[in-house]
Parts: structure tokens; sequence; C-alpha cells
């Protein structure tokens, strides 16, 4: 009976009474299969947009898919599939293409459940051998891996990798400079520069609510726009200039004055004269003559008359008090501004591409 092959590397299974006198050449021939598919270094050019299917041969070290690493070149014109037998196996493939289309490897008769090798980048590959023949970068099954710092005693410095690409460590050193493909914001993010333009992988944000607007700092919800007087155009073009500017305020007072009883101080000097009779101090009848007192026996004499109708009054000020509201006004008022030459800073909204 004729020798069969394994499924993986295709190793020459020795059927019992034959390959007579070839035993040692069969079995030199099954190590050098498993030296290739354990070691074995292949280039292949894959250029241009055709698909490619790597050979594959029972019990051959010089079969394309017997070799461990595969670096695959050339420029790409199209998008392209590289297939690999539809078995269990493991790969470490290098896409050293050049162009700006996508290389996938895939299991024969499973391009949908292909994997996406990016170029320049080293990708270790296996095929699993259920019946969708799943291709997986090997680092995509890996749990969380932990490198720790074993060079200082004590030290609790590590790095951890995990398989969603996220990657915690307990400090950096650096200033980031080389890295690439690193982004702090995420898409859409927008930011204040102050600038000429917008930076690389930023679009500058033109939209007509922000021209010439200022910048309101919110408690609340931000990302708003409001107002119509545009900043340059209407408001400096106004304080800007010096002038001057006049207004007339009018109006009318309301209220009351109170009552006020004059004090003797306070009324005017004045005197007062008789105009009656004077009785006669003899017979005690009345005789018509004005401005005159009585004499005799009443023992008033001529010297002490005129004392009894003297001068009194002070001619003081007084005061009203008064109680009342402003109801209105009339003033003239002139107001001169100076020129304002208002200092200003240009700035630019981005967005995050």
């Amino acid at each position: 009976m004729a020798s069969t092959y394994t499924s993986r590397f295709k190793l020459e299974k020795m059927e019992t009474g034959a390959n007579a006198n070839t035993w040692g050449t069969n079995t030199n021939n099954n190590l050098d299969v498993l030296d290739a598919f354990g070691g074995g270094y292949l280039a292949k050019s894959v250029a241009g947009s055709a698909n490619i299917t790597l050979s594959t041969a029972d019990a051959s070290p010089t079969a394309e898919s017997s070799n461990k690493v595969i670096e695959l070149t050339g420029a790409l014109t199209g998008d392209i599939v590289v297939f690999i037998p539809a078995t269990e196996s493991e790969y470490v493939f290098f896409n050293n293409t050049t162009g700006s289309q996508t290389l996938t490897i895939a299991a024969t008769g499973h391009t949908a459940n292909g994997f996406v090798i990016a170029q320049g980048a080293y990708s270790h590959i296996y095929c699993e051998g259920s019946a969708n023949f799943k291709i997986y970068n090997s680092v995509d099954k890996l749990g969380a891996t932990t490198f720790k710092d074993t060079v200082t005693a004590g030290s609790s410095g590590q790095i951890i990798l995990r398989t969603n690409g996220a990657v915690t460590a307990t400090t950096f050193t650096g200033d980031g400079s080389n890295l690439s493909g690193v982004e702090p914001f995420p898409s859409g993010t927008k930011q204040v520069f102050y600038q000429a333009s917008a930076p690389t992988g930023w679009t500058q944000d033109t939209a007509a609510a922000l021209s010439e607007s200022v910048m309101s700092v919110v408690t609340g919800s931000g990302g708003g726009t409001g107002g119509s007087t545009a900043y340059f155009s209407s408001f400096l073009a106004t304080t800007n200039k010096a002038g001057t500017d006049t207004a007339t305020v009018s109006g009318s007072v309301a209220g009351t004055v109170g009552g006020h009883t004059l004090s003797t101080p306070e009324i005017a000097s004045h005197t007062h004269t008789s105009t009656g009779d004077l009785f006669d101090g003899g017979g005690g009848m009345p005789h018509n003559k004005p401005n005159t007192l009585a004499k005799g026996g009443y023992g008033f004499t001529g010297t002490n008359v005129p004392n009894l109708l003297v001068n009194t009054g002070g001619g003081g000020s007084h005061s009203h008090p008064f109680s009342g509201s402003l109801s209105s006004a009339t003033a003239d008022v002139s107001v001169t501004v100076p020129a304002a030459n208002v200092k200003y800073a240009n700035v630019i909204i981005a967005a995050k591409d």
C-alpha cells in the first residue's frame, strides 16, 4: 500500500511493508519538511492586483506554504488575498509590499474569514481548524500580558498589554515625538488655536455664527452661539472712535409744605399806634384827642406816655419743612468719549479630523 501524509505538515507516514530501501531517504525528507515548517524563510513577490495561492505538496520542504516565515514583496496595484492551506497552521508574515492597497491572508476557500496585514507590519498568523478556517493574529488571542520591572529591587513598575490594544504603564519616559498613530483627542473634538490656520489633523470650523464673535465662559452646556452684533465691523467700529454726545432730561417735583407758626423774632419789626379816645384824668370824661393819654388823677405824666407804644418783631428768618418726591427733572448733560483702540488676539476654532 502507498504511504499517507499528515494533514498539517504533510509528513509522510510510512506504510507497513512499503518504501523498501527508501526509509532513510523518506525519513530525511520528513525532517527537512519539519525544518522548513519550523524555521524556513520565503520571499514571495505578490506585485500587481491578482490573488496569490501559496503552493503546497505532500512531503515537500520546498513548497511555498512549508515555510515558517514568509515575506511578501512587490508593488500592489489592487487589493489582494494571499491564500494558505485550509488546515491548522501557523506562520509569520511580513507585509513588505508598497502601494495603498490592502493585503489579506486567508485559508483557501475562506476569503471572508481572512486577516488584513498592514504594510510594513510583521504578523504572527495562525489558522484554526474549524469549519470556517478563520485566520487570527496570534496577538489578538493573547490575554493581558504584563512585563514587570525586575531590575530595581522592590519596584512595582510594569507595562500591561491587552488584546484590545490598550497599554497600561505606571511611568512613561520621553516626549512621544517619535510616536505615530496616537490620537489623544476623539474625532470631532473642537479646540481654540492661536495661530493662522488649523494644525495638521484638524479642520477649521468656518460657521458664520463664529465669525467676529467673542468668547463666553459658561457653567452650563457649552458649544452654543448667540447674539447678532459683529465684534469688529460693529462693536469695535463704534468704541474705537472719539466723540461728544448731549442729552436733555426733564421732569417735575411733587410734594407738600408743612405749616409753621412765626415766633416774635421771626416777625418783621413794626409798631402799634392808637386811634381811639383817651380819658381825662380829672373828670373821667373822654376827650376826642387822638394819640394822647389822660393826665392828672391816674398819675400818668407826659414823659412816660411814649413808653406804652413801642416797636416789636425781629425780622429773623424761618424755614418751611417740605416732604415729597422727585418724579422727574430737567438737565442738560454733555458726555465726551475719548478714542479707544481696543486690543484683541485673533484665534480660530478647529475640529479634530
